[in-house]
């Protein structure tokens, strides 16, 4: 007998388009020790104002933050279309000294026209890193009260947005020994969701180990395995991810960074027939002027571990991010993100894909105006199709 969780959830928390992979690690900012900063070379970042210096106290910095924006959503979470209102304050607080970080945010989003779509979400996160002689331990822990909408896979039943919480630990012990480093590494997570979609409550343990070995030069060699034990309410859901991941990264004095992994994972539930199957994850950075970034990444994994999805399926998944800045305070960012999942055992397959255009005149060092035009569709061969347009024009402030 083989239960299938009719949800594989994504955030939106103001950051409309396809969410998938190392969600904490997308939505934390670098600047918070073991966040931002994951052995995936999928992982994306923050960026906060060039010009911010923060307040200082001692070797404390605290940086606040403030967007907001208003806009026309044609079809927020695949329902009717509605204008919106958000707000999005934030604050970092660092300490370079103590290997400190701490950061706090809060998201409001209203559709006046569509209030069933309203959502508020917060996230809260801190982490350590203590620096030792040819070691380095890290420590951090996240919160993260979040919404869930129809623009996701095998969410298109989704009317409204789904509050859940998601609870995050993680520790890594970074060992150098000549021309080797080995990095142990551990993850506890802890979902909660609301209502009929409990059912993909869970508990998720982590463990991994990456071995690097650099030999000198910009070339490193990879090796990296990992299991992921899943433990739901709902016993018999149980199930257990084991990924292996060998690969290059080659790095060329800031110019560009190309990394390529490849591997086998296999999942194992408690009933039913497991899956084993290849999987990939490859990045390219590139910052042909120093006005230009281009960013390609792609990977085809089983049940991404980072993800709050409680639904197995492989996912294969491109991405390209294009930014440049013109007379060096207009910077315009292009993105394209399509995404295809393949549900096990089963002929269900969907596909989401956004494609988002953004503008930011950074009018002060504190002060940058912005608008963005975005581009969301699902397609599927068994569910409901959506398209999805959204305009927005904003400012954020950051001291």
């Amino acid at each position: 007998m083989r239960f299938k969780i009719n949800l594989a959830l994504a955030v939106s928390l103001l950051l409309p388009g396809a969410a998938h992979a190392q969600l904490l690690d997308t939505l934390l900012p670098p600047a918070i020790p073991g966040y931002g900063q994951k052995f995936s070379v999928t992982a994306q970042h923050r960026q906060f104002a060039p010009g911010a210096t923060g307040w200082n106290f001692g070797s404390v910095t605290a940086t606040p933050t403030l967007e907001a924006k208003t806009g026309y959503d044609s079809a927020p979470g695949g329902s009717g279309a509605s204008s919106t209102l958000q707000a999005h304050p934030t604050l970092l607080l660092t300490d370079d000294t103590a290997g400190f970080g701490l950061y706090a945010e809060a998201n409001t989003a209203a559709y006046p026209q569509n209030p069933a779509q309203n959502t508020t979400t917060a996230l809260a996160a801190a982490g350590e890193r203590i620096t030792l002689p040819r070691e380095t331990i890290t420590i951090s822990s996240a919160i993260l009260h979040g919404a869930a909408t129809g623009f996701a896979f095998d969410t298109a039943s989704i009317t409204s947005p789904i509050p859940f919480t998601i609870k995050n630990l993680r520790l890594s012990d970074k060992l150098a020994d000549g021309l080797f480093t080995l990095t142990p590494d551990f993850s506890l997570n802890r979902y909660d969701f609301a209502g009929s979609t409990s059912t993909a409550n869970r508990l998720q343990w982590r463990e991994a180990a990456t071995l690097a070995y650099i030999p000198g030069g910009p070339l490193t060699v990879l090796l990296r395995a990992s299991a992921t034990q899943l433990q739901y309410d709902i016993a018999i859901q149980n199930a257990a991810i084991y990924e292996l991941l060998a690969g290059l990264q080659d790095q060329q004095d800031g110019l560009w960074t190309i990394s390529l992994l490849a591997g086998a994972a296999q999942r194992t539930p408690r009933t039913g027939p497991g899956l084993t199957a290849p999987i990939i994850e490859a990045r390219a950075d590139w910052q042909p002027t120093m006005l230009d970034q281009i960013s390609l990444t792609a990977s085809r994994e089983i049940n991404d571990p980072d993800s709050i999805s409680g639904t197995p399926y492989t996912d294969t998944s491109i991405r390209l991010a294009i930014s440049h800045e013109y007379l060096e305070n207009v910077t315009i960012k292009v993105l394209a993100d399509l995404a295809n999942a393949q549900y096990i055992h089963t002929n269900l397959h969907e596909f989401l894909g956004t494609g988002e255009i953004d503008m930011q005149w950074r009018a002060t060092p504190a002060l940058a105006l912005n608008g963005a035009y975005i581009f969301n569709t699902r397609q599927a061969n068994a569910l409901s199709a959506a398209n999805e347009h959204i305009v927005t024009v904003g400012f954020a402030w950051t001291l």
